[in-house]
């Protein structure tokens, strides 16, 4: 028996990640989770990664152009993590240039779907071409920059690191020039080419996790703030380990004090802007965030209800206020109304990978945030079966979780049989806990050779108690203040996803009309709750769904 439940991404948990160790039957299992994760007792009561033991790992603040802030939020969030993981930083109070991650890479990219010129053996096959957004409507009102002005909530955009494309950093040549770089006194006339030459530029780091935070706001089933401490320890704990963090948050508000660069927003306005945290201060006193009439009578609502504050990296350069010099940092209040979202990006260490080169064999680039789910009572299985595109090894898969404390198993099969995933040779299976939802990936206890041609599989059972549950992509037309037209497109052929329920395997493709209903549905459904409310109106004929979320890392052979 199956149950529809609607969930968004952009307001759930995700996990501490859980590397595995083996058994004596080569399964691969969690460590004990209860052993890694830091309690929030631990914590000291300030910590700023700018001066974390002596070392910055925060780069300089950036000047954006336009309306780019979220582009800004994850590249900065990536270089952190990616310089913490390196062990890249540099003394207190030095600058740390180390790497500067294209924006512009990420903006383009993200909003311009795959072409047949990106095709490309190891990260995008031919079946895929035309998968994701079509910017044509919007650009031709926006001058054909249509990507820059969009906006987009980073958890979307961070979908393409996970799918091996970026971060980029600006200093990459191709064909002699820079065409990753940010010029913030350039023109808006920008453009990137699609082909494989330029979307598929050499990265920088391993993504290894993209995890969804609790939000430090919330509401209750009326609509009014509640205050959640989960969601600062959650951040507190996440800066503490030297993950990059975002946040976003409502910054068309008269609550900035110049004085003591701090911000507090007590309305019920929703985020517009997007920044990188850099750490916190439990004992930043809440009187700083008092602002007062001219008469010097406190106004009301400037006041948080109690000390803290998150410690803030924008994105509009050195600001002058009030004839003061901004350093580009602000204090932003725990019980700020606005905190409805926020993330944190893990990167590998370069030096201990056994890789740095990684093919990917995947099917869900539609770049969407918003991942429909469906209960059922029985047990229930997705798969994707993958054809080796050259001779590689297999060495890691990727899952997306959509919700808190699930329990993913796996199972990899090799000479799998036409539409049956689970036939073939069994390779590995293992199992992992999450207590958080979002993209983890997954190192496999051993390494599998594949010759091109051969059909191999990745099955995986995703648990919530004893409830079984079937994750997807969908995603539909964008309609907003800010851009019209913008079509999301999902290319699903038969013989790539399969769902295992009451006991036999089925073609995803067999299912379409299903999960568009079920997309249709629970999108509807999240609208009219008022958790995302990114369109004008919501028309069934745009709504599209991608391949199950489930890839697999491959090493190109002798590499």
């Amino acid at each position: 028996m199956k149950r529809i439940t609607a969930l968004l991404l952009s307001v759930i948990l995700m996990m501490l990640l859980i590397t595995g160790c083996t058994n004596d039957t080569g399964e691969k299992e969690d460590e004990d989770e209860k052993e890694k994760e830091i309690e929030i007792t631990d914590l000291p009561a300030r910590f700023d990664l700018r001066d974390a033991d002596g070392k910055n790992y925060v780069t300089p603040v950036r000047t954006q152009r336009w309306g780019d802030c979220w582009t800004f939020a994850l590249a900065g969030a990536a270089e952190t993590a990616y310089l913490y993981a390196n062990d890249m930083g540099v003394a207190t109070g030095e600058k740390n240039d180390q790497v500067d991650f294209s924006e512009k890479y990420i903006a383009w990219y993200m909003f311009h779907g795959i072409t047949k010129d990106d095709a490309v053996t190891g990260k995008v096959r031919a079946s895929q071409v035309s998968e994701g957004f079509d910017p044509s409507e919007p650009e031709k009102e926006k001058g054909g920059q249509a990507a820059y002005f969009i906006g987009g909530p980073f958890v979307q955009t961070a979908n393409l690191f996970g799918s091996g494309f970026g971060p980029v950093d600006e200093s990459v040549q191709v064909k002699g020039e820079y065409p990753y770089a940010y010029d913030d006194e350039a023109s808006v006339e920008w453009s990137l080419p699609l082909n494989a030459e330029y979307r598929n530029a050499p990265v920088t780091g391993l993504f290894r996790e993209l995890r969804i935070l609790p939000a430090p706001a919330a509401t209750d089933a009326d609509g009014k703030y509640q205050f959640q401490q989960d969601g600062i320890d959650a951040i507190k704990k996440e800066l503490y380990q030297g993950h990059g963090v975002c946040v976003a948050l409502n910054a068309d508000h008269p609550g900035y004090s110049a004085k003591t660069r701090s911000t507090y927003y007590s309305g019920d306005g929703e985020p517009n802007h997007a920044v990188v945290v850099v750490g916190y201060d439990d004992d930043f006193a809440k009187e700083k965030f008092t602002r007062t009439k001219s008469d010097g009578e406190e106004i009301e609502g400037s006041t948080p209800p109690g000390n803290g504050a998150l410690i803030l990296k924008n994105s509009w350069g050195l600001t002058a206020f009030d004839g003061d010099i901004d350093d580009g940092y602000v204090f932003i209040s725990y019980y700020d109304h606005s905190l409805l979202a926020a993330l944190s990006l893990v990167f590998d260490n370069d030096s201990t990978a056994k890789h740095t080169v990684r093919n990917y064999d995947q099917y869900d680039l539609m770049m969407t945030i918003w991942y429909g789910t469906t209960d059922y009572d029985d047990e229930t299985k997705m798969a994707n079966v993958f054809e080796a595109e050259e001779d590689e090894k297999l060495c890691q898969i990727e899952y997306r979780t959509s919700y808190p404390d699930a329990e993913v198993s796996y199972e990899i099969y090799k000479d799998t049989e036409k539409d049956d995933p689970s036939s073939g040779t069994l390779l590995e299976k293992g199992v992992h806990s999450h207590t958080y939802a979002g993209s983890h990936v997954v190192d496999l206890n051993s390494e599998y050779p594949l010759e091109k041609g051969d059909r191999y599989s990745v099955v995986l059972t995703m648990k919530r108690g004893d409830t079984y549950t079937e994750v997807f992509p969908y995603g539909t037309q964008l309609d907003t203040e800010i851009v019209e037209g913008l079509v999301m497109k999902g290319i699903v052929n038969q013989g790539e996803s399969y769902l295992f329920t009451d006991g036999k395997w089925s073609d995803m493709t067999k299912m379409k009309d299903s999960l568009l209903e079920r997309a249709y549905t629970q999108c509807k459904e999240s609208i009219a709750s008022g958790k995302d409310v990114p369109y004008i109106e919501v028309d069934k004929k745009t709504f599209t769904v991608d391949n199950y979320p489930i890839k697999a890392i491959l090493a190109p052979d002798g590499k």
